[in-house]
């Protein structure tokens, strides 16, 4: 078994395997593997019929994601064939953010395994249309963000689609934000400015849809996103001027009711144990949780 380091030409690989697996869980797409490669260090193969992703973590074991594929007959046999790789490495083997449907597979081949629910990784899935319309008591604070933003900037304001030409304007502003808070000094911070870059340069190859927010003429937010199976659409990255008012709330209503209407459930991703990212992605009430597991083998 070899693997390969991961490469912006390898994202038709990648593509035909998501496609028949219809993943739940943002990590499973090309663009998320492919940004944050600089943290994850992330090398691949395939065997058997399944897509294997192995991470290397900044300052953590090596892992492995769940296996992409759909026979599960094949599972085992590409699951034994990974640990041996692991084992001569000297690495120890285990699967992490792996999804409900990994745990499915593997219980549905017989495999003896044990897994630990991660909710710390777990993703917040949300109806769209939930967030496109703010209905009762339990968004009116959500409007009422909104309908400020509105009230003083209403005349002000511009929204965009990203394209070739403008999205180098994503990168200024991600620059400016990191600044403000002292990135250098957060190394999280500093892996997400490095992959927000990379999304930026590979625009043109990349399969995201993004959106701008100028008031009066200057960047002040932009986000991006990307349907992740049939029916539901992930946002990767979502920035914005925490000095206006509204404008966050804003953004993730906007950029639903003119890009993704059309698809039931949006992911927005994990916390990371972080409780002030906890508090806002609880605070819009999500729908479920595309969870995600550790899973250890004997």
């Amino acid at each position: 078994m070899k693997f390969y380091k991961i490469d912006i030409s390898d994202k038709r690989i990648f593509d035909e395997y998501f496609k028949a697996f219809q993943p739940e869980i943002a990590d499973l797409t090309f663009t998320n593997l492919f940004m944050w490669d600089p943290f994850y260090d992330i090398n691949f193969t395939e065997e058997d019929g399944f897509l294997l992703i192995m991470a290397k973590p900044y300052n953590q074991p090596p892992f492995l994601h769940g296996p992409v594929g759909v026979d599960t007959n094949k599972l085992p046999i590409v699951i034994e064939k990974a640990k041996k790789y692991f084992e001569t490495q000297g690495y120890k083997f285990m699967l992490k953010r792996a999804s409900q449907k990994t745990i499915d597979m593997l219980t549905q081949c017989g495999m003896k395994f044990e897994s630990l629910l991660e909710r710390d990784l777990s993703d917040y899935v949300y109806k769209v249309q939930d967030l496109v319309q703010l209905k009762g008591k339990k968004y009116h604070a959500k409007k009422n963000h909104i309908n400020k933003f509105l009230r003083l900037y209403g005349q002000r304001y511009e929204v965009k689609k990203i394209d070739d030409e403008i999205v180098r304007l994503c990168w200024d502003f991600e620059c400016e934000w990191y600044e403000k808070r002292n990135g250098q000094n957060d190394v999280g911070l500093t892996f997400e400015k490095l992959a927000i870059e990379r999304a930026i340069k590979n625009f043109d190859k990349l399969s995201y849809e993004g959106m701008i927010v100028f008031i009066d003429g200057k960047i002040k937010a932009f986000t991006f996103g990307e349907p992740l199976n049939k029916n539901t659409v992930v946002i990767h990255i979502e920035k914005a001027d925490p000095d206006i008012e509204g404008l966050y709330t804003f953004v993730n209503n906007k950029f639903l009711i003119e890009f993704w209407q059309n698809f039931e459930f949006v992911n927005r991703e994990e916390d990371l144990g972080k409780e002030g990212i906890r508090k806002a992605k609880m605070s819009y009430h999500p729908f479920k949780f595309a969870e995600k597991f550790t899973v250890l083998f004997d």
